[in-house]
C-alpha cells in the first residue's frame, strides 16, 4: 500500500510571475487574505502550486497538498513552533547579517535549510530543530553542507522541561538526542545553544561538566533575541562563587554514586566495579578522594568517573607499573577492551594520568589528600584558562 504523505508547511512562494513572497510576522491577515483571493502561489522548488492558509489561530504559511512529490519535502511535519521559531529568526538575521533566505534549495545536495545567513566571508546553513529525528539524519545533513564548505549551526527548540528553570548553576539531564547538538566552545568546554519562540529567548547551557549518564552539572542563562547579536552571544566563564557550586555538586553526587553503589547493587562482587574495588582492598565508601574527579574530555564515558577512572587504577595495580610508565599505547590497549571506544576517550585517560602525575601519585598505594577545595581549583583552571 502506498503511503500519502501530508502536505508540508512553508513559509516562501512565489507569484505566477516568478516573485517570491516570504511571509513574516509583520505582515497583516487582512493584506494575506486579499492575496489568497487575487493570487496563486506557487512551490518554489516543484513548481506546484501551494495553498496560503490564514487562520486566526495558527501562523499563516504555504502548503502542499497531501499528495505532494516535492523533492525539497522532509519528513518531519511542521509544526506551530517551528514555524514561529523560523519567522523569528528570519527577522533576527535579517537586522545582524548581509542577506538571509528562507527554506531556500541547495540543488547541489538536494537540502532545504530553514534558512541560509549570507555574511560578508561564507554562507551558513540554520536549522531551528523542534522534532526528535534519528541521529543519521542529523549527520546526513550536516555532512551534506560541509560537502560544498557550508558549517551548518543547528539551534535546538529549548525542552519544554527547561523553560521555566532557574537560571544559575545546577544539574541538568540530556538526553542522547540533546547531546548531538552539544558545541565546543573548546576541545574540553561544552556549550548547548536553545531557543524558545514563544518567550522569544535563547537559551544557554555552558561550561557542562558530565557527571554519569545523563546528568551535567553546568550554568544556565537566557538572552531575549533582542538582545542577542550574531555571531551569537557566548557565555562567560563561571564566577568565583559558581566555581564553589560546581565543586560542591560534584562532590555530592560523588558521594551519592558511592552510597548507591553498595545500597542498591543487586549483584555483590559480581558487579565490575565493585570487584575491582574488593581486589584493590578500596571499601567504595572510601574509594581514595583521587578516583573520580572532573577531568577534561571525560564526557567521552557515560559511565560516572569513579568507574572508568578506577579501571585505570586497577589495571595499572595488574601490571605492577606506576602511572609514569601508563604509556598512551597501552591506554588505547585498555580501551579497546571497551565497547564504543573513542579518541575521546584516550585523551580523558591521559588527562586524568597527567593528573595524578601533577599531584604527586605514581602508585594506587598512595594516599594523597584530594577533597572538595582541590575539586575547586581543579573545574577553575579547566574552565578559566579558555
Amino acid at each position: 500500500m502506498g503511503l500519502r504523505r501530508r502536505g508540508r508547511k512553508i513559509l516562501t512562494a512565489q507569484t505566477l510571475e516568478g516573485h517570491a513572497i516570504t511571509l513574516s510576522l509583520e505582515m497583516k491577515r487582512e493584506q494575506l487574505r486579499e492575496w489568497r483571493r487575487t493570487k496563486d502561489f506557487y512551490c518554489c522548488q516543484c513548481k506546484e502550486q501551494v495553498q496560503l492558509k490564514i487562520g486566526d489561530i495558527n501562523i499563516p504559511h504555504f502548503a502542499h497538498r497531501k499528495d505532494t512529490a516535492c523533492v525539497a519535502d522532509f519528513s518531519e511535519g511542521e509544526s506551530k513552533e517551528h514555524l514561529l521559531g523560523k519567522m523569528l529568526l528570519f527577522s533576527f538575521f535579517q537586522t545582524h547579517s548581509s542577506a538571509v533566505q528562507l527554506e531556500p534549495f541547495l540543488k547541489m545536495v538536494s537540502q532545504r535549510p530553514d534558512l541560509l545567513v549570507t555574511t560578508k566571508i561564507s554562507k551558513i546553513p540554520i536549522e531551528f530543530q523542534c522534532s526528535i529525528i534519528p541521529t543519521a539524519d542529523v549527520i546526513s545533513r550536516t555532512d551534506g553542507y560541509r560537502s560544498i564548505d557550508m558549517e551548518p549551526i543547528w539551534i535546538l527548540q529549548t525542552p519544554a522541561k527547561f523553560n521555566t528553570l532557574a537560571e544559575g548553576v545546577g544539574v541538568f539531564h540530556f538526553s542522547k538526542f540533546h547531546e548531538q547538538f552539544f558545541m565546543r566552545k573548546s576541545p574540553e568546554e561544552l556549550v548547548l545553544l536553545t531557543f524558545n519562540p514563544q518567550t522569544k529567548r535563547f537559551h544557554y547551557f555552558s561550561s557542562l561538566i558530565h557527571v554519569a549518564g545523563k546528568r551535567y552539572i553546568g550554568i544556565h542563562r537566557s538572552l531575549s533575541i533582542h538582545y542577542q547579536t550574531f555571531p551569537f552571544a557566548e557565555p562567560n566563564a563561571p564566577s568565583k562563587d559558581e566555581l564553589e557550586r560546581y565543586a560542591a555538586l560534584f562532590a555530592s553526587m560523588r558521594n551519592d554514586f558511592l552510597q548507591s553503589r553498595i545500597l542498591l547493587n543487586r549483584r555483590g562482587v559480581r558487579d565490575p566495579f565493585l570487584r575491582k574495588c574488593y581486589e584493590l582492598r578500596f571499601l567504595p565508601t572510601n574509594l581514595p578522594s583521587w578516583v573520580g574527579i572532573p577531568v577534561p574530555f571525560a564526557d567521552a564515558f557515560q559511565e560516572h568517573d569513579c568507574e572508568w577512572q578506577l579501571a585505570i587504577v586497577y589495571f595499572v595495580r595488574r601490571k605492577g607499573i606506576g602511572f609514569h610508565q601508563l604509556t598512551e599505547n597501552l591506554i588505547r590497549k585498555l580501551m579497546d577492551c571497551q565497547e564504543n571506544n573513542s579518541e575521546r576517550k584516550i585523551q580523558a585517560c591521559l588527562a586524568y594520568r597527567n593528573f595524578l602525575l601533577s599531584i604527586g601519585i605514581n602508585s594506587s598505594r598512595e594516599n594523597v589528600a584530594f577533597n572538595e577545595i582541590n575539586i575547586f581549583k581543579l573545574i577553575s583552571d579547566r574552565f578559566l584558562a579558555n
